[in-house]
């Protein structure tokens, strides 16, 4: 059978650089596993690297099995903003003109990334003229995010702009044989925003991602690169976030937390690391803050090393519609690693702290209420307990070879 996977804005296969894998790369490995041939159709527009992979229309053949296809696009430097908007409008039209064109190319089934919009329109809209079935993968809440970001006296207007992307998102979930995302709450967000309830319909595939393994030199090696940095693992108490510094994400939570230990926890530090177009930004905020060490992209293995021996990750999401419903995959990898998170996110992951006792939610006002996270650094039994219950939730819920069966065995079937 030949499964079409259609992903952007994730690493690949060619990609050069230490990345953790993603939904594309693991579902196509495991589909390669089970014998199925892969296409992938992708942007050549690398938007980690905010690089281009080619400068056209470009066919990768990396074994008999495994074929790359690139759609050339526009480009951006910003995640949020008009640019990226374009880029993903010159994306959708150059899908259309590759799919129309490449007659030979006929997947058995295909597998969709929603967002982004257009390109889901212009996919689905090919496979239901071709007869071939498809699962939508919908991993965040495209539209309705864009009129969040407008201040609350635009949004009315702003509906009036984008009122063409809640139409062709209407039509993307009522045509797409089943759909796939990441929670419950987006699951009825889905059914109420295109007004279809069959159950069967939808099912759940959080973002898990393959457990990484270090042997004993390679720990080290990850060890001694901290060294350099003035990190000492093994002993230095520290939070930590790994990620990218975008708009997604309430930095002044972290400067709020900062200034706090600063003063009764001298010694414990806060770690960023990431890359991004807030990076300067924050350099600037947090500059006079010493208690705070801010460093570029770090790869898998030294992100691997620093999770597993930190007292807890930050995630400091922006409390917004697509958030609360959401359960981000650095979240995932720090359960994965039997390490607690800090959030100030309703919804999701505030319940599911309440439940699992596996994380700290800590509300976002001027003044913090900072009495859980100093419990964690100081009290060790209250510290093991959430890790233990970090290790547990991860192990419950976000199994990641039950995960992508559950997607090939609805793959195979509809």
């Amino acid at each position: 059978m030949h499964i079409c996977i259609f992903q952007t804005g994730e690493p690949l296969h060619i990609d050069k650089g230490d990345y953790r894998p993603m939904r594309c790369i693991q579902l196509a490995d495991k589909l390669l596993d089970n014998n199925f041939k892969v296409s992938i159709i992708s942007s050549s527009f690398f938007h980690q690297r905010k690089t281009h992979r080619s400068k056209g229309f470009k066919k990768i053949t990396i074994d008999e099995k495994l074929s790359i296809y690139l759609i050339p696009s526009l480009g951006y430097k910003k995640h949020v903003g008009i640019v990226r908007l374009l880029d993903h409008i010159l994306l959708a039209f150059n899908l259309h003109i590759f799919l129309n064109n490449e007659k030979s190319f006929y997947p058995d089934k295909i597998f969709v990334g929603f967002p982004p919009i257009l390109t889901s329109f212009v996919i689905i809209r090919w496979a239901r003229k071709n007869k071939i079935p498809l699962i939508l993968d919908v991993k965040d809440k495209w539209p309705e995010i864009f009129i969040d970001a407008f201040p609350l006296f635009a949004r009315s207007f702003a509906k009036i702009i984008f009122k063409p992307y809640f139409i062709l998102t209407k039509f993307i979930f009522r045509k797409s044989d089943k759909i796939t995302t990441i929670s419950n709450g987006f699951i009825d967000w889905i059914k109420n925003f295109s007004s279809e309830f069959e159950s069967k319909k939808y099912f759940i595939s959080p973002l898990t991602r393959k457990s990484i393994n270090l042997n004993d030199s390679e720990i080290l090696k990850s060890i001694e690169f901290w060294k350099t940095h003035n990190i000492s693992i093994k002993d230095d108490k520290y939070f930590c976030f790994v990620g990218t510094y975008s708009r997604s994400f309430n930095f002044d939570l972290i400067l709020k937390i900062a200034i706090k230990l600063k003063y009764k926890f001298p010694k414990f530090k806060l770690i960023l690391c990431g890359s991004g177009d807030q990076f300067e930004s924050l350099c600037i905020k947090f500059r006079k803050i010493s208690n705070v060490k801010l460093m570029g992209e770090i790869n898998k293995k030294n992100a691997k090393v620093l999770i597993s021996n930190a007292t807890a990750t930050l995630a400091p999401y922006i409390n917004n519609l697509n958030f609360r419903d959401h359960i981000p995959n650095k979240i995932i990898e720090s359960l994965e690693n039997g390490i607690p998170f800090i959030t100030s996110i309703e919804g999701t992951l505030r319940e599911m702290i309440e439940t699992k006792n596996n994380g700290i939610y800590i509300k976002d006002k001027k003044e913090i209420d900072m009495t859980e996270i100093e419990k964690l650094i100081n009290d060790e039994e209250y510290n093991r307990k959430l890790k233990i219950n970090a290790l547990r939730s991860f192990k419950e819920n976000f199994n990641f070879d039950k995960t992508y069966e559950r997607i090939i065995n609805n793959l195979t079937n509809i």
